[in-house]
């Protein structure tokens, strides 16, 4: 161990040289800390938002993709073939992304509003609002003239709203947002079977003293007067589902939102009703049949011939089978494990999926407002690489310039007896003593400073950037209004979220980054000149001198 004493022994011995070096590495280390500091906080603003964001890919049809194939395809055969065969999303196709294990569930929603059976039975959740108070002048006649004939017919209000999934849960209940309370989530096999089952909110329960295992009816559409010219009774839309789960959620209206006395009875989250998909459309299949059979009656007498052949196939006309047996959907939303994922998920299926069918994973506000972080971080790396290398030739410079000096000193420890690697071991300690005193005092002033400047940076940043809130569309009816029609599980993120993330923070990780750079340079700057020196031998190194 004799090297490092001797080592020891020329950094102190020589003041001035060691004062300059400690100087050169202490800048480095600040601008190195700074660069890291504000690289590390961008990077870490963008994941802790993105963390806090909820996890979802929607899988849905590539519209842009579409339309722009049928406007490539020429001839009106191949047109109309293409539209007859128009792409959709299968059943198979989501079900294969559920197999993956950062896929929690998928939400394929078809919402609805339905009514009151003919008795009432089901009576609904009274906020006792406006909206409320004129139901019964709502639900009177309105009157109109077709071909100079009054005709007249009595609307009905829909009081609850249905949300139908082809999946045995949701990303509600996966969330939290809803909690099953009594009973259970409808499964796969009532999915499969299309069971009349429901699941229906604790207030609604209440309301009519219901329990899981009782059934409710529903009106699933208002016979009017076309559909009594179809044949279609009250019978046919009065249906009756089994209740297997009772739910709780945190969706509650109070007098004090500032749409209450506007809400709908079927607004109201405490009206809603999750059934299968498969069950809603086993609930339409009389109506839809008798539909069929009218529009057959009257296309026999105006019809054209592919149109009266279509209604005139038996396997044209809706049944069980059929309606099981050709399930599309319109698009999916598949909820991961970790918002980390996201990317990572699309990107693996990419070159999987369909052609005219996309992963979106909603991010392209999140990216937008990003922007400025992701200049921040590309700028600060840059800077931390061109300190590092000015740092490599400077020092480089210096420790040849130095052991130019010393040649006298290596010829003479060669000569005793000391290895090749123990002289350029001692060169290295002395140099990493010094780079560890420069770095050390940097850490000290790196870190009250990098947050400051860090802030300042990014504030110019974003000021020139021109990256505003009001980008895009953020159209909201109301502030506090609840729509049961939305299907985007996506969240909104804003320029603050992200910037409320962002903190210039010197960590142990980056203390243990400079000071394993600062080896690094070291070393480099050492073994490059080490090398010009130890091609030499000690006897002609010592006659040079002499």
């Amino acid at each position: 161990m004799n090297f490092i004493n001797r080592a020891f022994k020329n950094v102190t011995r020589k003041l001035s040289k060691t004062i300059l070096l400690t100087l050169t590495f202490f800048l480095i280390g600040n601008l190195v800390i700074i660069g890291l500091g504000i690289s590390n906080a961008s990077e870490n603003a963008k994941i802790l938002t993105r963390q806090k964001m909820r996890a979802v890919v929607t899988y849905r049809l590539d519209q842009d993709k579409i339309w722009q194939h049928a406007e490539s395809i020429t001839d009106e055969d191949e047109l109309n073939e293409f539209y007859r065969n128009y792409p959709r999303i299968k059943l198979e196709e989501v079900k294969a992304f559920l197999d993956d294990d950062r896929v929690k569930t998928a939400n394929s929603i078809t919402n609805n509003m339905w009514y009151q059976d003919a008795e009432k039975t089901l009576d609904y959740v009274h906020l006792g609002n406006q909206a409320e108070q004129n139901i019964d002048e709502s639900n009177g006649q309105s009157c109109w003239y077709e071909n100079d004939v009054e005709r007249c017919e009595t609307y009905r209000q829909p009081l609850f709203f249905i949300k139908a999934n082809m999946f045995p849960n949701m990303i509600e209940f996966e969330d939290g947002d809803y909690k099953i309370v009594d009973g259970r989530f409808y499964n796969q096999d009532e999915i499969d079977s299309a069971k009349l089952v429901c699941v229906i909110s604790e207030a609604l329960a209440n309301t009519n003293n219901l329990r899981v295992g009782d059934s409710i009816k529903l009106g699933i559409a208002n016979v009017g007067i076309y559909y009594q010219e179809m044949g279609i009774s009250q019978e046919d839309v009065d249906v009756e589902f089994e209740v297997v789960g009772i739910y709780s959620h945190h969706n509650q209206i109070t007098p004090d939102a500032s749409n209450y006395d506007y809400i709908s009875p079927y607004e109201n989250p405490d009206n809603m009703i999750f059934m299968p998909t498969t069950s809603m459309t086993l609930a339409n299949l009389p109506i839809a049949q008798k539909e069929f059979d009218h529009t057959a009656q009257e296309v026999a007498e105006w019809g054209d011939e592919n149109t009266i052949a279509y209604y005139s196939d038996p396997n044209n006309r809706p049944s069980e089978s059929n309606l099981m047996n050709n399930v599309y959907i319109e698009n999916a939303t598949l909820l991961l494990t970790d918002p980390l994922d996201v990317d990572k998920f699309v990107e693996d299926y990419k070159d999987t999926i369909t052609e005219f069918t996309i992963l979106d994973a909603n991010n392209e506000e999140f990216n937008r407002l990003a922007k400025p972080l992701d200049t921040l971080s590309m700028y600060a790396g840059f800077i931390v690489n061109l300190v590092v290398i000015n740092a490599i030739v400077i020092i480089t410079l210096v420790t040849a310039l130095t052991l130019k000096t010393r040649e006298y000193e290596i010829g003479v420890l060669l000569s005793i007896g000391a290895s090749k690697l123990k002289v350029i071991g001692q060169f290295f300690v002395e140099l990493a003593l010094v780079a560890i005193l420069g770095f050390s005092l940097s850490v000290v002033s790196g870190s009250l400073i990098a947050k400051q400047i860090g802030n300042t940076v990014l504030e110019y940043q974003i000021s020139t950037s021109d990256v505003t809130e009001d980008e895009g569309n953020h159209y909201v009816m109301y502030g506090d209004y609840y729509d049961p029609w939305n299907s985007d599980y996506s969240d909104d993120v804003s320029l603050e979220d992200l910037v409320s993330e962002y903190e210039v923070n010197v960590s142990p990780a980056i203390i243990g980054e400079i000071y394993a750079l600062g080896l690094g340079i070291v070393l480099i700057s050492v073994l490059i000149p080490s090398f010009m020196i130890m091609r030499y031998n000690p006897k002609k190194i010592l006659m040079n001198q002499n």
